[in-house]
């Protein structure tokens, strides 16, 4: 346990529990109020997508928003509503069986992820579920789980993840880190279930005074310390590093290891009106079954599609709008709900990005139009971001882990995006 001096001394972190939007717990925004829908491992049965687009109708402002956690989310809710809209929600089957367990259901895996890797992630998920004492967790602890795909979201940090290692038989993992970062140690892959309870458990028992992710624990902790109170034993990994995924191998066609392929695309903002769901849902009843998947990029992937319906199906997704290439500019850009729906906003974000898009060529560098710099859609910086300054007005910065700003080098100040599209255009000759 902490020392008494520590344990004294300890800043007090406000519990931010409630700021948190959840299924049962809505928060309020300027444009009503946000329920987020945690989907277990991202997947999505188009029963499921019906439902979620007519209750977006009913309750919402019609828009379906995917988040970077590959889950969704329903804003716009009329407060007098909420208690319907939630219990439309749960009879749609969206709820952890288990209400007071809905909140810690943060399990991430790709939306290519083999039965190996769900398996285990499905384990996590019962284990959250059915243990009460992990109820208490924050919304915003996170799990990983991954399975070394080449389609995977390796730089969200998040407090515990797992990464398969080459030789199959092992998992590297970390803490308050990404599978993009070095690993802590290994474990045999029967014993992973083992670990993350060993290292809930531990976390839980010197979690204090608002302490909610191990990144908290940290600043007061320090990481061998914790490491040693695990009941649980591992062996070192310094020399392993995870292998690059492909780059916007979440877009377009691509083979899976069974003769099948599976088609990745991408919503404007990735956000779908309520129509547009629904059409997706046809096309996934008529391509695989009925499966859709959410993906940490905001858009959606269809797996097991026959090589025969390859081109039928791409045809598809685009009449619906959705971009199913990494050129374009649709594919290429990501923004909050803007000064629409937050308060805290200081330009129309989506607005600004329709503009933009219209104006920047073919390419393939990211761009993320933010209009406060908590950055809310995105977990960390993209190639470029636009920082509004005023309405329609924006700070240029491209990606550089050396700073000075947490969002990199400053191109330009106070600059439109009439503006931003000429430098942006720039950048991709």
């Amino acid at each position: 346990m902490l020392s008494q001096q520590t344990a004294t001394t300890l800043p007090i972190r406000a519990d931010r529990r409630n700021a948190c939007p959840g299924l049962s717990r809505m928060v309020m925004a300027k444009d009503g109020a946000i329920a987020r829908v945690k989907l277990a491992l991202g997947r999505l049965r188009t029963p499921e997508a019906h439902a979620l687009a007519d209750i977006a109708t009913a309750f919402g402002n019609g828009s379906i928003e995917l988040s970077i956690r590959s889950n969704v989310q329903i804003r716009g809710i009329d407060p007098t509503n909420w208690d319907e809209a939630i219990a439309a929600l749960y009879e749609a089957g969206f709820g952890a069986d288990n209400p007071s367990a809905d909140d810690i259901r943060n399990v991430m895996v790709s939306p290519t992820a083999s039965i190996n890797t769900t398996s285990l992630a499905t384990s996590l998920l019962e284990m959250l579920e059915t243990t009460p004492k992990y109820h208490t967790l924050s919304p915003k602890f996170s799990f990983q789980i991954d399975g070394g795909e080449d389609c995977a979201m390796i730089e969200h940090s998040g407090d515990i993840w797992l990464s398969a290692m080459d030789s199959s038989t092992h998992y590297a993992f970390g803490l308050a880190s990404s599978p993009g970062a070095d690993a802590i140690g290994m474990v045999e892959q029967p014993q992973a279930l083992t670990l993350i309870k060993a290292l809930l458990d531990t976390f839980q028992a010197h979690a204090q005074n608002g302490i909610a992710r191990i990144k908290h624990l940290f600043e007061i902790m320090s990481q061998q310390q914790f490491l040693q109170e695990l009941p649980v034993t591992f062996a070192p990994a310094p020399d392993w590093k995870r292998k690059p995924p492909k780059p916007f191998s979440w877009l377009g066609t691509h083979a899976q290891n069974d003769e099948q392929f599976y088609i990745g695309a991408i919503p404007f903002l990735g956000r779908l009106q309520s129509v547009q769901l629904h059409e997706l849902a046809k096309i996934a009843d008529d391509a695989n079954g009925g499966e859709i998947r959410l993906t940490p990029w905001q858009s959606i992937i269809l797996p097991n599609i026959e090589d025969a319906d390859r081109d039928n199906v791409t045809a598809a997704l685009k009449t619906l709008g959705l971009a199913t290439s990494s050129e374009q500019p649709q594919a290429r850009l990501r923004a909050c709900s803007g000064s629409r729906g937050c308060a805290s906003a200081l330009a129309d974000t989506l607005a600004d990005a329709k503009q933009l898009s219209a104006k920047l060529i073919a390419g393939q560098n990211q761009v993320h139009i933010t209009g406060c710099s908590k950055s809310c859609a995105a977990l960390s910086p993209l190639p470029h971001t636009l920082l509004a300054r005023s309405d329609a007005h924006y700070d240029l910065f491209s990606q550089d882990k050396a700073g000075p700003s947490r969002f990199g080098q400053l191109l330009a100040s106070n600059i439109t995006i009439d503006e931003a599209a000429k430098l942006l255009n720039a950048q991709n000759l």
